[in-house]
């Protein structure tokens, strides 16, 4: 009996923990993949539809980090889909420990934007009157860093 109680408070926990702390800031962005490498970076197009015109390059960036984390990327023409690299629930309980200091004003989340900027692609370069950001990250470094800390396990785990 004293056992089933224990795994009942222990999921409750674990669900209360997981609903208030991964909610997405992201809700109104739009994210396009622009392309993939061999070299482990990737190259998204990324626009808030509520805040338009005022959307800052900072927040871009950080959005496009977050999605990489917690949404992965949907497949087109350029890209194929690329799941989340937080894609289990015990990673994202252990980069919960870390997010605050992470996306922080000087946060390490910053070492893995390698470059971003509006988008000079013509058509695109403004859709609804919002700025359109194309923000390349550096994906493998990233999946490094998390490895490094012991949230995701490294690729050849198990072999």
């Amino acid at each position: 009996m004293m056992k089933n109680n224990k795994i009942i408070n222990c999921f409750f926990i674990a669900f209360f923990a997981l609903s208030t702390s991964f909610k997405c800031p992201i809700k109104n962005c739009q994210l396009e993949c622009v392309s993939t490498n061999l070299s482990g970076y990737v190259v998204l197009k990324i626009w808030d539809t509520k805040k338009g015109a005022t959307y800052k390059l900072v927040n871009a960036k950080r959005d496009c980090i977050y999605a990489v984390l917690y949404s992965g990327l949907s497949e087109n023409r350029e890209c194929l889909t690329q799941p989340p690299l937080l894609n289990q629930i015990e990673e994202r309980i252990e980069f919960q420990k870390i997010e605050n200091s992470f996306f922080s004003k000087n946060g390490d989340w910053s070492r893995f934007v390698v470059s971003g900027e509006i988008s000079k692609s013509g058509q695109n370069t403004i859709v609804n009157n919002c700025k359109v950001y194309q923000i390349s990250i550096s994906k493998d470094e990233l999946r490094k860093y998390l490895e490094s800390r012991n949230i995701i396990k490294s690729l050849n785990h198990g072999f």
